[in-house]
Parts: C-alpha cells; structure tokens; sequence
C-alpha cells in the first residue's frame, strides 16, 4: 500500500467501526410520518364514524369499504405501492446503516421523498458531508438486497452532489422468472429512461430547496 493510499484506508476502517448516530428528532418523525398519522387518523375517524351513524351502520360501510379496496383493482393497487414504498424508506435506511453508508462520526443520509412507479420505487436521498454519490453507487447491491427488490440504480442531481436518485426495482425480476425469463441486466424505471448509472437527474418539484431538518 502506497503513503498516499493510506489516509483512504484508514478512513474506510474508521467508517466500518463507527457508531451509526440516531436521527434528531425532527428527522425522527419525518421518519415515522405515515406510521404517526395512522396511529393518530385512523383511530379518530372511527369513533367519528361510529358516533355519527351507530355501530351497526359503522360496521356496514367499514364492511364496504373493505369490500371495495378488495374487487377494484386500482385501489387495490394504490394501497400496495404505498405501503411497498414506506417499506423502501425503513430498509433503505437500514441499509444504509448496515453498510456504513454514513459519515465518520456516523451520519446517515436523510430520504427526503419516495414515489412508486410500477414496478419501481424512486427515491431521493439527502447526503451529508462525507457520504455522495461514490459511496452509495459501492453498495448498491446490498442496498437491493436490504429492501427486498432485485436491483437499485443510482442517479446524480443535474445541480446538486448531495443529492442522489435511487430507482429501486421491487419486483421486475420475481415475474421475468416466472416467465422463465431471467436476465442479469434489470432496466431502470421510466423516469430514467436513457440515463445511464450516475448520470444527472433533475430534484422533484417539491424538494427543489432541502428542507432545514436534513441539513441538521
């Protein structure tokens, strides 16, 4: 190893025996958005329902409801995509942690938006200081592998380096399989059509400017 490999070396050590920091809380609820405001809407609109109209008639549209969440494919199909993406978010994240995608002092970096996209979840990721697009792009494969899917493709922002996009495929391989199909090569999602691996990416419209908590 020469002098000058050696700061790298030692760094990449450091990296893999750091204590992975816990969020702040603003960051922690972010985190647990959807989960916080089931746990808060849910319970509420059925005492609502079930003060507004009795328990018999609560149990009869609670009954429909569940009846046509099941028979109409498209909210069926609604509902699916969204929990699969909460999933992505907490294994991303687990991911991250698990294969030092962090900092030096332990740093993870902030997943600031997620939307399913067929058979793919694209997700953007806030980097801290010391973690980019490199770091990520090493550990893609066990990233797929944390969040259940067969491939994650890694994107750059077309302004910022803090900024990547992940395009993770949750289920292309399972049904090329089952097609007896099975190709080593899995496409990206839509959005990223003729864009190669680490190629820029325009930022949601919504997250043009990082919000404060994930720069903390």
């Amino acid at each position: 190893m020469s002098r000058w490999q050696e700061p790298q070396a030692i760094a990449e050590l450091a990296r893999e025996i750091t204590v992975v920091r816990r969020p702040n809380p603003i960051a922690a609820l972010y985190h647990w958005r959807y989960e916080i405001g089931a746990l808060v809407v849910l319970p509420y609109a059925l005492i609502s329902l079930f003060q507004a109209v009795g328990p018999i008639w609560g149990a009869v549209v609670l009954f429909g409801v569940a009846n046509w969440l099941f028979y109409w494919r498209s909210a069926r199909r609604f509902v699916r995509d969204r929990l699969r993406s909460i999933v992505v978010q907490h294994r991303l994240r687990t991911g991250f942690a698990r294969t030092r995608v962090c900092t030096l002092d332990g740093k993870l970096p902030v997943i600031l938006w997620t939307k399913p996209r067929g058979d793919e979840v694209e997700v953007t990721v806030f980097c801290p200081a010391g973690v980019g697009y490199e770091r990520i792009e090493q550990r893609r494969a066990l990233l797929a592998a944390a969040c259940f899917a067969s491939d994650v493709h890694v994107y750059r922002h077309h302004k910022r380096a803090n900024v990547v996009h992940l395009s993770v495929c949750t289920a292309r391989l399972r049904k090329e399989a089952e097609e007896g199909d099975v190709r080593p090569g899995l496409p990206p999602a839509r959005r990223y059509a003729g864009q190669t691996d680490g190629g820029a990416i325009p930022l949601p419209a919504p997250f043009a400017g990082i919000p404060r908590a994930a720069r903390r």
